[in-house]
C-alpha cells in the first residue's frame, strides 16, 4: 500500500468519524431539547402549558400564591414562632407546600413584629408541626410556605 493510498484511506476514516460524532452529538442536543419541553417535571419543576392548565382549571394542588420567601425571612419567621411559648404542635401528619390543611388543625397568628418585618406574611397564619413550621393562607387553608424545625440557622 502507498503512501497515497493512507493519506486517502486516513481522510476517509475521518470523514466517518466526524460524520458519527456530528450525528451523536446532533442527536444529544435533540434528545436535551425534547427533555426540556416535555420532562420539566426531571428537574422538580413544571412546564409552561401544565402551570397555565392548571391556573385556569383550577387543577392539582399548585398554589397560586406561594410564598416567595429569601432563607433570611425564613429563618426570621423560624425564630419568632419558635420564641412563641404557647404555640400548640399540630397532630396531623406534616403537609407539604400547596397542600390543604385540614379545619380541624387551628391556626395560629403570626408575630405582630414578624409581620411588620416582612409584609408579604400580612394576612397569614402559622401551624406548628413536628418537624416543621408552615405558613398558611387562612382563606384558602393553602400552605404558601415552609421552615424545616431541624434547621439551624446562623
Amino acid at each position: 500500500m502507498s503512501s497515497v493510498d493512507v493519506v486517502q484511506l486516513f481522510r476517509a476514516l475521518a470523514r466517518q468519524c466526524a460524520k458519527r460524532t456530528t450525528f451523536i452529538i446532533m442527536l444529544a442536543c435533540l434528545g436535551f431539547a425534547v427533555s426540556a419541553q416535555i420532562g420539566g417535571d426531571l428537574r422538580g419543576g413544571e412546564s409552561a402549558d401544565a402551570s397555565a392548565m392548571e391556573e385556569t382549571t383550577g387543577g392539582g394542588k399548585r398554589a397560586a400564591a406561594e410564598l416567595t420567601l429569601s432563607d433570611e425571612q425564613r429563618g426570621r419567621i423560624y425564630e419568632a414562632v419558635m420564641r412563641i411559648p404557647n404555640a400548640s404542635v399540630a397532630d396531623e401528619p406534616a403537609p407539604a407546600v400547596a397542600d390543604t390543611l385540614p379545619s380541624a388543625v387551628p391556626l395560629q397568628e403570626l408575630p405582630a413584629g414578624i409581620v411588620r418585618e416582612i409584609p408579604l406574611v400580612r394576612g397569614h397564619k402559622f401551624v406548628k408541626f413536628d418537624d416543621r413550621i408552615v405558613v398558611v393562607d387562612p382563606k384558602s387553608r393553602v400552605v404558601v410556605a415552609l421552615m424545616p424545625r431541624y434547621k439551624l440557622l446562623p
